[in-house]
């Protein structure tokens, strides 16, 4: 069934090409979720092992419509919204995986729908193993599409959840990281914070810095800089050091740089880069030197403040330090985690012959992933070769770990890396190759989804979303026995 996406010398591939292995792919997933269903020794099948296979099946159809021009993913996100429309309201899966589908349903659907849509995620949020006290910010996101009176209704329960829990500040941070966060909302949860004690205000103001209107911040960044200097007391909720340092350092000078280093315990990475942006790379350094350690816990902040406009004097000390790590995947390990620093300080074909190096070294994982990562940030003439050494190199590994960084790579693929591809991942990548997983999960058809763009465009992605509603035929099968 694969073999017609093996052509190396094809030019074009006919979307029959695609959907072929797709439905393939349908059948083994529902075979395999058969098998779940129906252990041996079991005197007839659990059907429930059947339930998300609707949700999975809009997400997969969702996954699909990011991926095609307008009018063809108007087309396959009305045929999403029409299997949510029939079944979401009964869905009964993993809370949390309800909730993002239909999160994802609200924001693509309008009016009256996209309310229900919102309505049925908040209710999904209380099925989550651990309830909803750590999804609060879907709560806010769905707030952005509810009519105005409920969603002022919602953020205010959101909040008074958040502050009743151990760790408020934290708590009120995570509201904080909701998508489509708007700034009424930020000053809503600015002004929840700020009769918290200090670290818990702290914690709760920092994500919300780059939001805030200015006068907001400035009394924000003045809080939460005088959180580091106070007493700790035991049974205060503990300070966030490391994400306040980030949150707050793009807003402090050279004086308050000095007076955080000299009388707090901020983090040295984020404030030797900090220092390097203002030019003082001789504090920069020392700070690295001296409390990052070495190492990568050196090297790391030492490539990113070299890559920024003050701190180009560190540039030969940066390519030192990631040319000493070792073994070869550690510094592998920089080159992924910032791949724009890379290039810009070490350059290009040094940072790929780190990646490169990283597979000799035994973890081609890393290796997959760093020139991923390059692939991405590279300027656009150099991206075809590194998307063609990062499918490379996928193949040459036993594991499927590096799949999600290398399908990121789809739009530089050659036409023949993208179909392979696509035609060994799908219903193979998995460890458990369910209906579901097929569908919606590791080296599904939503993952994969990039890989079907470019193979066949348009045509490909909407002839699979035609062909992914035959996947609702197993359910039928499944429960007439």
């Amino acid at each position: 069934m694969a073999a017609q996406l093996h052509a190396s010398d094809a030019l074009t591939f006919p979307p029959e090409a695609v959907t072929s292995v797709v439905r393939l792919a349908i059948a083994q997933g529902a075979l395999a979720t058969l098998h779940y269903a129906w252990p041996p020794g079991a005197d007839q099948p659990a059907n429930e092992a059947w339930n998300d296979t609707q949700r999975a099946l809009a997400v997969a159809l969702f996954g699909l419509a990011e991926h095609a021009s307008p009018p063809i993913r108007e087309r396959i996100t009305g045929r999403a919204l029409g299997v949510v429309r029939r079944s979401g309201a009964s869905w009964c899966g993993d809370g949390w995986e309800d909730a993002s589908a239909l999160l994802a349903a609200a924001r693509a659907a309008s009016g009256n729908e996209a309310a229900m849509c919102a309505r049925w995620a908040v209710s999904a949020t209380w099925r989550a193993e651990k309830g909803p006290d750590i999804y609060l910010d879907a709560w806010l996101t769905a707030a952005n599409i509810l009519p105005r009176s409920e969603a002022e209704a919602l953020v205010q329960q959101a909040i008074e959840r958040a502050l009743s829990s151990v760790k408020p500040g934290h708590a009120l941070a995570r509201l904080a990281a909701a998508e489509w966060l708007d700034q009424d909302q930020a000053l809503t949860l600015f002004r929840a914070a700020l009769p918290l004690p200090p670290t818990s205000r702290a914690n709760a103001l920092a994500p919300l810095l780059r939001v805030l209107p200015n006068e907001e911040r400035v009394l924000s960044v003045s809080m939460s800089l005088d959180a580091f200097f106070v007493d700790y007391e035991e049974d205060a909720e503990r300070h966030d050091t490391d994400a306040c340092t980030a949150a707050l350092l793009p807003y402090l000078g050279l004086a308050e740089l000095s007076r955080l280093l000299e009388e707090a315990s901020p983090l040295p990475s984020a404030v030797a880069m900090r220092f390097a942006e203002l030019g003082a790379t001789e504090r920069a350094l020392d700070v690295i030197q001296q409390l990052c350690g070495g190492g990568i816990h050196g090297a790391r902040p030492l490539l990113c403040a070299a890559a920024t406009e003050g701190g180009r004097s560190l540039v030969q000390a940066a390519r030192k330090a990631v040319a000493a790590l070792d073994p070869a995947w550690v510094a592998a390990k920089v080159v992924r985690e910032h791949p724009a620093e890379a290039i810009q300080v070490l350059g290009l074909d040094a940072a790929v012959e780190i990646a490169e190096r990283a597979g000799g070294g035994g973890s081609e994982a890393a290796r997959i992933m760093a020139l991923a990562a390059l692939c991405r940030a590279a300027p656009e003439p150099s991206r075809p070769a590194l998307a063609t050494r990062a499918v490379a190199a996928y193949h040459d590994d036993r594991d499927t770990d590096g799949l999600e960084s290398v399908v990121r790579c789809a739009p530089w693929m050659s036409l023949a890396d993208a179909a392979k591809l696509f035609s060994v991942s799908l219903g193979d990548a998995a460890e458990q190759v369910t209906l579901v997983a097929t569908l919606s999960r590791w080296g599904g058809v939503e993952q994969l989804a990039p890989l079907i763009a470019r193979i066949g465009g348009d045509d490909a992605l909407a002839a699979v979303a035609d062909v992914l509603p035959e996947a609702l035929r197993w359910i039928s099968r499944a429960e007439a026995g």
